[in-house]
């Protein structure tokens, strides 16, 4: 589904993802131009333009918006008009159209009176108002977030506060010549702070509009002048690293030599076990040595006192779309390896590396190689093929720079399928990702595949998947309005199930992101992250309230689609498919722990399912020798949990200690340094 970066910028959209940190003060502008002006942009998907946004600027000041993009079928179509004060501050803001799951948009904001007052579909609000606060729109557009940066650049203080609540501030990062129809011009980078947990970038030009942005997978820039997102990105990056290799420093505590974890309750998930009264030993990132009972611990022996805690292998994420911006989260929930779904496959090897260096404080990356067709419904990630040999040749390049395995994608040609497992299988690769459009899942397994991604890929299998075009959101759409047709004790279903069983073909349901649009209501928070909205920072909270989505209008069905779900997984559990835990969803490392709270919900047992966040996601990459349990000679990837999970799974969240390799990590520390309550 590839969700996770798309959704921190759609469905959280005051966010602002595109826009980052540093400070300018005593700066002034006009908010007006002396007469109508209109700027042309275009969005780019992996470089390639796939939306516009196009700006009037009105005589008077007024600026009205057209922002639309096409992402596999969904995106967003809006008309915004927003009216500013002599400081710059929308006082007037209405945006109509649809979002990026084609819900209903009809937001809008207006100052009368000493009040400013909002409505949208996740809320309404009235608050007083004396000129100097910034509203947020659920409704986002990239000309809102240039016109956020130039009122805090006009604010003397160099920040401003927020509607409904939060404060931003801004600096100015570097400037940059580019190049031009009308000759070169400079652009300068700023970065805001005050949105999210880390810096968030914007590039203005000369007369501070916008000129552009890269945001990872997706882009801006004036139109006519895409050739300048490698540049933005170069800048971008640069900057990014810089903050992540800091904050990393700051965080991590060196172990220095032998470390003891004393009282501590062993889980070995192997049979579920807990040994209490136990020291684990740990030297240069690996474990030395398990006691249980009295042990004479060495002099130089660093000693951390678990206190009874449960001590219990790190988590893996099975379903990550890795970004800089996930590292952090990730590590505060005790998520130390992950599975890269879909990535650019540079970024993927620079950050093994960063990592691997110990620059980077973050999980470890087992990356997929992400492969899909050329087209239309294409993805915006991994690497695009035009023909056979072409994605032959993309097979053999993930083979060479050591990928994992291979990820199909709903465009590839169901005639390549069995070639590219082939190749891929003779490279010592696995196979797995979604169903491509004009096949079934039955149809995949028999073609080889490994793994099935997406739950929802199940589904389809009995509502004739081969007629129905998954490279659109029908993939999404079929599953919610019929699932409730599918007979989910019919011999057709359960010996499918008995296919995979004995095929050892595992699953990866991503059962969180289905629940949040099988069950979506909006105005309500997310399924995801309803349970732990209080620990969230107050902007990003108000970012998982949902709007109108694909369910509009057909609830009832969409709900029983959910209650569906709950119950496949229940029945995959207990024919003894493999289950394996992934996210594929912002703030991952809260995302996995709900993902796992959920298998619990659906009836599998605490034990299994912490089996199958460790050892067994280890196990399923051939990496249960080093990573898996708390035994000598396993790697140091462990937990110190406040609380019992085998009794309740909610309390995953409440890691006290997170020890990777090398390096000691105070969960709730990272946590309040991003704006985060931690769950103590």
């Amino acid at each position: 589904m590839m969700s996770a970066g798309l959704n921190q910028i759609i469905t959280m959209p005051y966010t602002c993802r595109f826009i980052s940190l540093f400070l300018i003060a005593g700066l002034s502008f006009t908010t007006y131009v002396n007469a109508e002006q209109t700027l042309e942009y275009q969005w780019l998907t992996i470089g390639e333009p796939s939306g516009t946004q196009v700006l009037t600027i009105a005589d008077d000041g007024q600026r009205t918006f057209t922002f639309e993009f096409n992402d596999r079928g969904r995106g967003p179509d809006t008309t915004t008009v927003v009216e500013l004060n002599d400081r710059g501050i929308p006082v007037m803001f209405e945006s109509t159209g649809v979002n990026y799951l084609k819900g209903e948009v009809n937001e809008s904001f207006k100052v009368e009176n000493g009040r400013a007052r909002w409505q949208s579909s996740i809320e309404q609000g009235d608050q007083p108002f004396a000129g100097d606060r910034f509203y947020l729109p659920e409704s986002w557009s990239p000309e809102y977030s240039a016109i956020l940066a130039r009122a805090i650049l006009q604010d003397e203080d160099g920040k401003l506060p927020l509607l409904p609540s939060g404060e931003a501030t801004i600096e100015k990062v570097l400037e940059q010549q580019v190049s031009t129809d009308n000759g070169s011009k400079t652009i300068t980078l700023y970065a805001i702070n005050g949105l999210r947990a880390m810096p968030d970038f914007i590039w203005l030009d000369e007369q501070l509009e916008l000129f552009g942005f890269d945001a990872g997978w997706f882009g801006m820039t004036p139109a006519g002048l895409s050739g300048n997102i490698d540049l933005l990105k170069q800048h971008q990056e640069q900057q990014t690293g810089h903050y992540i290799q800091q904050f990393s420093a700051e965080i991590s505590q060196p172990t220095d030599g032998l470390l003891a974890i004393t009282n501590a309750s062993v889980f070995d998930p192997e049979d579920g076990s807990v040994t209490h009264n136990s020291t684990v030993f740990i030297l240069e990132g690996k474990i030395t040595a398990v006691y249980t009972g009295s042990v004479v611990i060495p002099e130089d022996a660093k000693q951390i006192d678990a206190a009874g805690g449960f001590v219990m292998p790190a988590l893996w994420d099975m379903h990550a779309h890795i970004q800089p911006d996930s590292y952090f989260n990730y590590l505060a929930q005790g998520v130390t390896n992950v599975r890269d779904m879909a990535n650019n496959p540079g970024y993927i090897l620079r950050a093994q590396h960063d990592i691997a260096s110990g620059k980077v404080a973050a999980p470890n990356i087992h990356a997929m190689g992400f492969i899909d067709k050329k087209s239309e419904f294409a993805a915006p990630t991994g690497l695009l093929a035009e023909s056979l040999e072409q994605a032959l040749e993309h097979v053999d390049y993930y083979a060479q720079h050591g990928f994992r395995g291979i990820k199909l994608y709903s465009s590839i040609e169901p005639e390549w399928v069995v070639p590219m497992i082939q190749r891929a299988h003779d490279r010592g690769m696995t196979v797995l990702g979604h169903i491509p459009s004009g096949m079934s899942a039955e149809d995949a397994v028999q073609a080889g595949f490994d793994e099935i991604t997406h739950i929802n890929m199940l589904f389809l299998n009995f509502l004739g998947a081969r007629d129905i075009d998954t490279r659109t959101p029908k993939r999404f759409t079929q599953v919610g309005e019929l699932a409730e047709t599918i007979d989910l004790q019919s011999p057709e279903v359960s010996e499918f199930i008995d296919v995979l069983a004995a095929g050892n073909i595992a699953h990866d349901p991503t059962m969180g992101i289905f629940l949040d649009m099988f069950y979506n209501q909006p105005g309500e928070m997310t399924s995801v992250f309803k349970p732990i909205a209080d620990h969230l920072p107050a902007l990003l909270r108000r970012g998982m309230i949902s709007s109108e989505g694909f369910n509009a209008g057909n609830e009832q069905s969409y709900a029983a689609a959910g209650d569906a779900v709950k119950q496949m997984v229940k029945m995959l559990h207990e024919k003894g498919v493999q289950i394996l835990p992934g996210t594929d969803n912002a703030f991952p490392g809260m995302a996995l722990i709900r993902e796992l709270a959920f298998y619990v919900d659906a009836g599998v047992p605490n034990a299994a399912v912490l089996r199958t966040a460790t050892l067994d996601s280890a196990r399923h990459l051939g990496l249960d020798q080093q990573y898996g349990r708390i035994a000598p000679n396993q790697k140091a990837h462990l937990l110190i949990v406040d609380g019992n999970p085998l009794e309740n799974i909610d309390d995953l969240h409440r890691v006290r200690t997170v020890i990777k390799d090398h390096n000691i990590y105070d969960a709730a520390e990272i946590l309040r340094r991003q704006g985060f309550t931690p769950f103590e």
